[in-house]
């Protein structure tokens, strides 16, 4: 129906399933990249990434396929656009809506990281908007530069979006899942304030610095500067340890927090089979078991003399 992006290495079309009646989101590989069979496998991973994760905030592949010569998947159709596209149209954002947003984005970042994979390119672009029964919600895309935490040591590539990258991945070196809350945090900053909590290239990063805490920008509670810019500090080991820590210390600076989504679910208790004894103690259970079988012997005993 119409192309909704191009990148560096693929483009993603909107597709019509006439089947299903629905709209589907299309990935294919840029036709130049094609041969290419380190990053054909780069890019189906990220198809095998997101369809692991089968997450509502996460975009869900559906299908794989190859038309001469190019690999493809269909995917989950953002009818609503993009984080991004919310800045533009309103700069910036409450604090009871950013909560929202950046708790569901939240949400699927963590299923990522419980299945091995970082991100490393956590921005606005990437953060799409889908309606729903109950209103919009918030899916994490575009893993193509994704890496498995337990190879990410070894990672010699640089990779992710100046503005929202955490420093260490300008030297090319190991990354883990505080790199994803470092850029969760700079775009909760952008909605926040409607500003990027730095600017500059790469090299810039080496010398990175705290923003302006939040509420000196915008008309914000003072508590949300602790929260944000511990999540920006330029040392990863001054940072949340993860995403969620950092979430559930950003929803407490929601009056409405009550209302906001909670990342991630609490795990559901391990089922149990049911205890088949009677309910007393043992040796009321072994009374029970002995009177049973005397009345069984007893049983058998009578028929026996019955039939004498």
């Amino acid at each position: 129906m119409e192309r909704l992006g191009v990148g560096g290495f693929a483009s993603v079309w909107l597709y019509r399933d006439d089947e299903l009646q629905s709209d589907v989101a299309v990935k294919a590989l840029a036709d130049n990249w094609a041969q290419r069979l380190d990053i054909r496998d780069r890019f189906l991973q990220e198809a095998r990434i997101l369809r692991r994760a089968d997450s509502d905030f996460v975009v869900r592949v559906y299908d794989v396929g190859e038309v001469e010569g190019t690999p493809y998947f269909v995917m989950s159709y953002a009818d609503r656009g993009t984080v991004a596209h919310l800045l533009e149209r309103e700069h910036s954002i409450s604090v009871d809506r950013t909560v929202a947003l950046v708790s569901q984005a939240g949400a699927g970042l963590s299923v990522l990281h419980e299945q091995g994979s970082i991100h490393r390119d956590i921005k606005p672009a990437n953060l799409l908007l889908r309606t729903d029964g109950q209103g919009t919600r918030v899916m994490v895309a575009d893993l193509g530069v994704a890496k498995a935490i337990l190879h990410a040591s070894g990672l010699t590539h640089v990779v992710g979006t100046p503005a929202y990258m955490a420093p260490e991945q300008a030297t090319g070196g190991g990354v883990d899942a505080r790199a994803d809350v470092y850029a969760l945090a700079a775009v909760s900053y952008q909605l926040l304030t409607g500003r990027t909590a730095h600017e500059g290239t790469i090299a810039d990063l080496a010398h990175l610095r705290l923003p302006p805490p939040p509420s000196q920008l915008a008309q914000l509670p003072p508590e949300i500067d602790a929260v944000i810019l511990r999540g920006l500090a330029p040392e990863r080991e001054e940072r949340w340890p993860d995403v969620h820590s950092y979430v559930q210390a950003l929803q407490e600076t929601s009056p409405v927090r009550a209302r906001t989504l909670l990342v991630p679910a609490p795990d559901l208790p391990r089922f149990q089979a049911p205890d088949a004894r009677p309910p007393g103690s043992p040796l009321l259970f072994a009374l029970i078991c002995l009177a049973v079988l005397a009345a069984c012997f007893v049983g058998s005993l009578v028929v026996a003399l019955l039939l004498r």
